[in-house]
């Protein structure tokens, strides 16, 4: 099942290029999945349908819900408190699911838990997700990085089944001291958001489509999007620019393309209706958006981003100057500015000599020899 995320800053846009793209997707033969991940919930009202938690199945290819970010949390915290057990952790346990605070990126991590779902019912070639906003996105693809260093600075845990020697030593109360029982769940928990951050990374084919007015192409928001879904391991093949041809100049064509770097989007200009309107004339509208054509470009190969002792980041518009490079708990630590990105490298841990280098297609190579 291929997944294709929209993302923008002006969400009635990227309500309406996301219906568009379900619906002529679906014409064209596609068995598809269109996923409201909020906080808005414009899809259904701009289907004209009443949409909930399950899927409801609208035409013979086509499928609809909308995402309750803090139900699909809580059910998962329901399932991994039951195994806490210990005095020191008696207290997690206790915390219910409906005590669970809504944090930024939630509806991005509700959206990842659908799709696992959804990917294991193999009932849809497609799942199109309308939202989370590009901010609330970044902030759950960085979520995996903090709960780890979370369960590493508190109890010494790291990423793999073990414990080195430099965590215990610096844990809160070392591993050593807590009952497995007590910890299994919060592992289970760190790397099942761990497993998820990489079922829609690069490698995957899960693609991000920013929606942009012509505007917003002169403001520094959409290039500062698209460097950090970069850094976090996320592909946006397609920049979608809501309005006329003529309103975006040749500059912006050259700054936004993939012949400019390999890791930039395509740029695709089109007008786009918004108004609630019946399925069909959805479908018109994507068959407008798209040329009458495939909403994927099979002609792109996928990206390959990781290797066993390498790991590839595309990241659009990267400052070699903004980038910090450090070894930090035998994790690469990766810093862009303000964003962070933990990295682990096989190898390291063995005594192996991190290398760094930023090719001229914006393209980040961390390796280890």
């Amino acid at each position: 099942m291929q997944i294709l995320i929209f993302s923008g800053y002006n969400q009635i846009l990227q309500s309406a290029a996301a219906v568009a793209t379900a619906c002529h997707a679906a014409r064209r033969g596609k068995r598809v999945l269109l996923a409201s991940a909020g906080p808005a919930h414009l899809t259904g009202a701009m289907l004209g349908q009443s949409l909930g938690p399950r899927p409801l199945e609208l035409e013979s290819h086509l499928a609809a819900l909308e995402i309750n970010s803090i139900e699909e949390l809580g059910t998962l915290w329901d399932a991994t408190r039951g195994g806490i057990r210990g005095v020191m952790t008696s207290r997690l346990r206790e915390i219910g699911p409906e005590e669970l605070p809504a944090f930024p990126g939630i509806d991005a991590i509700g959206a990842i838990i659908v799709a696992d779902r959804a990917r294991k019912m193999n009932r849809f070639d497609l799942m199109v997700v309308d939202g989370p906003m590009p901010n609330s996105l970044t902030g759950a693809l960085s979520l995996p990085d903090a709960l780890r260093w979370l369960t590493r600075q508190i109890f010494g845990l790291d990423r793999g089944p073990g414990q080195s020697r430099s965590s215990q030593e610096a844990a809160i109360f070392p591993a050593a001291l807590i009952a497995p029982s007590a910890q299994a769940p919060l592992q289970s928990l760190r790397i099942y958001l761990e497993d998820q951050r990489a079922s829609i990374s690069t490698d995957t084919g899960a693609r991000v489509r920013l929606v942009a007015t012509p505007e917003e192409l002169a403001l520094p928001s959409v290039r500062a999007s698209l460097t950090a879904l970069g850094l976090y391991g996320m592909a946006c093949d397609e920049l979608l620019v809501i309005g006329q041809p003529a309103q975006v100049d040749d500059v912006y064509r050259h700054e936004f393309s993939p012949q400019t770097s390999k890791a930039r989007p395509v740029l695709r200009v089109s007008e786009l209706p918004s108004a609630p309107a019946i399925r069909d004339t959805w479908a018109l509208r994507g068959a407008a958006l798209y040329r009458d054509g495939d909403v994927f470009d099979h002609t792109s190969a996928v990206r390959s981003s990781a290797h066993e002792r390498e790991v590839k980041l595309y990241i659009p518009f990267l400052d070699p100057k903004m980038l910090d490079i450090a070894l930090a708990n035998e994790e690469v630590l990766v810093r862009l500015g303000t964003l962070r990105r933990h990295v682990l490298l096989p190898g390291i841990a063995a005594g192996g000599r991190l290398r760094a280098k930023v090719d001229p297609d914006e393209v980040l190579r961390l390796w280890i020899e």
